[in-house]
């Protein structure tokens, strides 16, 4: 059986396919187990304009002791891009058919991601991406995407095939990230107060009032990863972005048969 997953653009998804059966496409024995991830990103002709914004995407004290497929997305900003996609086939042959039919295992994982003609103006603009304290001690297929800021693109995939009775077993992972004719433009702006009888604090580019000792707010990018991820097991796949236009992509592909394991 071949389970796939076409996860589309613009999405946040956690997806899972399990396939236990052996007869797919038509009526034909099964060839084996097949998981395949197909996942493309595409981001362009987008026009962002910010101004003193504050963009904070957190995972904080979250996901300890989890167990299984865990897919977790934090975003903030705009036109961000996230996904978190495992595809598992497992086939015994032997059991349905009581012979051998069962070949071979494939894994196999295609990523994608396109990020072209975007412009980005950024004026005393804050981008926090922040994981603290989660995910300690979880086991299993593990994603985590955390991105502040705009045009960031991550992704998490695992595809796993698994056959007792095949002979041959492959893997394969096939990553593709383009990103050009992309524009930002970072600037500093300048903090005053409003009126002698406020106390409220407002952003300006330096021309009004026209004072020229007001502190400075340049453009500031923090990602971080701070008492996360302690004693876990398994597949892990973590992003952190903060700013604009990060690719980022963490793949796995396992193909396992049992006659092509070493002798017990």
């Amino acid at each position: 059986m071949k389970v796939e997953m076409i996860l589309k653009p613009l999405a946040i998804a956690m997806a899972v396919a399990l396939s236990t059966g052996v007869m797919a496409e038509g009526y034909r024995h099964h060839d084996g187990a097949s998981a395949t991830v197909k996942d493309t990103q595409e981001n362009y002709y987008n026009d962002v304009d910010n101004e003193a914004t504050k963009n904070t995407a957190t995972i904080e004290g979250s996901l300890d002791n989890a167990t299984g497929n865990i897919g977790a997305n934090v975003v903030a900003g705009d036109n961000n891009q996230q996904a978190n996609a495992a595809a598992i086939a497992t086939a015994d042959a032997f059991f349905v058919f009581g012979h051998g039919a069962g070949l071979e295992a494939n894994a196999s994982i295609e990523v994608t991601q396109k990020a072209h003609d975007n412009d980005l103006y950024n004026d005393a603009t804050q981008n926090n991406a922040t994981v603290v304290d989660s995910a300690n001690g979880t086991q299993g297929n593990v994603g985590i995407n955390v991105a502040a800021g705009n045009f960031n693109q991550q992704k998490n995939d695992m595809a796993v095939a698994s056959s007792e009775k095949a002979f041959t077993a492959s893997a394969d992972v096939n990553v593709s990230q383009e990103s050009n004719n992309n524009y930002t433009d970072n600037k500093v702006g300048d903090v005053y107060e409003v009126g002698p009888e406020m106390t409220t604090v407002a952003s300006g580019f330096g021309w009004w009032p026209p004072h020229h000792d007001k502190p400075q707010t340049p453009v500031v990018n923090n990602a971080t990863l701070q008492g996360s991820l302690n004693d876990v097991s398994g597949n892990v796949g973590v992003n952190i972005a903060a700013g604009g236009g990060n690719q980022q992509s963490n793949s796995l592909a396992i193909a396992a048969g049992c006659n092509a394991c070493i002798a017990r």
